[in-house]
């Protein structure tokens, strides 16, 4: 999809628990090519909208679209197959398992997913082995933790863990990128090599959908903010936009007028 064309669009969406409405009447749109990010208070409904997005969650009502189709109420593993891919604030790796094992897990398409190929095996099943490979290897390459490859991921330090989710999104080969705090528990060095990544990212031609609550990372990093409280979009904008909005200033940013 072309830059600056709506990839994904949320049309009324509302979802409730109970007596809780987590998300009412949500629309907005994620162009390609850009950062998007979605801020607001603990319980403003961000986690909720990302749940909806990839299929953990159903809406009470509203739809959407991905790519124009609609994807709401598909399962999550037929929204990462459209392109969606997404990474938790809780990185959920498979401790027990090497990073590299980590990273080609993720990689989609792979006969071994079928018992049948799998045993056949044959010539096709080694070809696409040394593929997976090579895929895995580039991206622990990309992200510096290739001296890494073969260590247990429980073994990796907290930044390493974080680089190592980071690849298991980007093998998906996911159009779109919702990453939930990635910045969170870094030292600042890597805090700046994350913001760096993620518009090396989007120069590549992915679309990232964040939630963060660092709002200087915000405010540097995004293209386009959309700001939730309790459940709604009260705001949205770009950078300079959200941060003159008088409800934003006061609710978010702890500036007053």
């Amino acid at each position: 999809m072309a830059a600056g064309e709506a990839l994904l669009r949320l049309e009324a969406l509302s979802k409730s628990f109970g007596g809780l409405q987590a998300v009412s009447d949500l629309s907005f749109e994620v162009r390609a090519g850009t950062i998007t990010s979605l801020i607001g208070g603990n319980g403003a409904g961000k986690t909720t909208a990302f749940n909806l997005i990839t299929g953990n969650l159903a809406p009470d009502a509203g739809h959407i679209y991905f790519r124009g189709a609609r994807v709401d109420g598909l399962p999550p593993h037929k929204v990462a197959r459209a392109g969606i891919a997404r990474g938790f604030q809780e990185l959920r790796l498979f401790n027990r398992l090497s990073a590299r094992d980590n990273i080609e897990a993720a990689i989609p398409g792979q006969q071994g997913e079928n018992i049948v190929r799998a045993l056949i095996g044959g010539h096709a099943l080694t070809e696409e082995r040394d593929v997976t490979q090579a895929r895995s290897s580039a991206l622990l390459r990309d992200l510096t933790i290739e001296a890494h490859a073969e260590s247990l991921a429980e073994r990796l330090s907290y930044g390493q863990q974080k680089l190592l989710s980071l690849g298991r999104l980007l093998a998906t080969e996911g159009e779109l990128l919702l990453l939930d705090e990635p910045t969170s528990g870094l030292s600042p060095g890597m805090v700046e090599d994350f913001c760096a990544r993620m518009r090396r990212l989007t120069d590549a031609g992915r679309t990232i959908l964040l939630i963060e609550h660092n709002v200087e990372i915000v405010m540097r990093l995004s293209d386009w903010i959309i700001v939730m409280h309790q459940g709604g979009k009260i705001a949205e904008g770009k950078p300079d936009e959200v941060r003159g909005n008088v409800v934003v200033m006061h609710t978010y940013l702890g500036i007053s007028s």
